[in-house]
């Protein structure tokens, strides 16, 4: 059990845990629980692509003061899962992570399809959570690709959420188009197999970073150099998506953007998107409107938004980090009896 002791605050601890996943895959996971009492909700967090779930410690920390408890895992091919799904990057299980067919329809007559394996994890760890600190309400945290698997999960299973925040989002995948990703990394998976490398998710990187000054090649994840380094630094971070992963995320767009499955989502769930005004992933605001648009349309009647002026990617990591961690404490405050 790890602790960290901050200057100004008492020492806080979370526990690591492994859950396994229906198919054997130990999923790692990490909470944080408040100092004495019943924490008044839990927030379930979906980290993003090519990182993991203790980057949101200090974010956890904040909640725990604030009397709520905290769950955060490393989905498939990240963190402390990897090392059980092929390493950073991979997310198959042996089952199914030789297929090379080509077909868009293989991988789910194979039962090899990582996005659906993730999101059934985290609804499995909100469960956990469920049942060991009953009536207490779960609200879902995801960023970036997690506000995805977020909004997917919130689809599947909207009955067990009290809550949704989506940080750092958008509502579709920028400068990749649908039909033509599924194309490319499908003839990929044909030629390598669904564990071959690709050059796909660090293509996106790196063209995010194009409005600004190339130091590391990551600045446009904040303003805050420190927070850039340690990201560079963290040998956990920022690895390439294998071909199949990549393709599962693809063609998972296409399904949460699909009317059908938008109209899942119930009309009384709370959503709050947050994000970065300069943040490259979003195109200048453009699919953060459009996604709001969807959800109004759907019917999600307490939606509500802010974009933080000059922010970048990671609002949780930026030089304004307080003021994201006060507005998100002050939305469940007002949401959670």
């Amino acid at each position: 059990m790890p602790e960290h002791d901050h200057a100004g605050e008492a020492p806080v601890t979370y526990t690591a845990g492994l859950l396994t996943a229906p198919d054997g895959v130990p999923v790692a996971t990490y909470t944080w629980l408040p100092t004495g009492g019943r924490p008044r909700a839990f927030v379930q967090i979906a980290h993003g692509a090519a990182e993991h779930g203790l980057r949101y410690d200090r974010f956890a920390r904040h909640l725990t003061a604030h009397g709520y408890g905290v769950v955060a895992s490393d989905h498939r091919g990240h963190g402390a899962t990897a090392q059980s799904t092929g390493g950073y990057g991979v997310a198959d299980t042996a089952g199914g992570a030789d297929t090379a067919d080509a077909a868009d329809t293989t991988d789910a007559v194979s039962g090899a399809d990582a996005w659906r394996a993730i999101v059934d994890d985290l609804k499995a760890i909100g469960d956990q959570v469920r049942a060991l600190h009953p009536d207490v309400p779960v609200v879902l945290l995801g960023h970036s690709l997690g506000s995805m698997l977020a909004r997917d999960y919130a689809q599947e299973y909207p009955d067990s959420l009290a809550g949704l925040i989506l940080s750092g989002t958008f509502r579709s995948l920028p400068g990749a188009e649908t039909d033509g990703a599924l194309a490319r990394l499908g003839e990929e998976i044909a030629k390598g197999g669904r564990a071959a490398r690709s050059s796909f998710v660090a293509e996106l990187f790196a063209a995010f970073n194009d409005p600004y000054t190339h130091r590391t090649g990551f600045e446009w994840l904040s303003r805050d150099e420190a927070e850039v380094d340690a990201y560079v630094a963290d040998e956990r971070c920022g690895f390439p998506f294998s071909a199949g992963l990549s393709r599962d995320w693809v063609r998972a767009v296409r399904k949460i953007n699909d009317p059908r499955n938008l109209a899942r989502i119930p009309g009384d769930l709370p959503v709050h998107v947050a994000v970065g005004t300069q943040d490259p992933c979003n195109q200048g605001m453009t699919l953060v409107y459009e996604l709001l648009e969807d959800l109004r349309y759907a019917g999600v009647e307490d939606l509500s938004w802010k974009g933080y002026e000059g922010a970048r990617h990671e609002i949780l990591n930026e030089t304004n980090r307080d003021e994201v961690q006060r507005d998100l404490t002050e939305w469940l405050d007002a949401r959670i009896p």
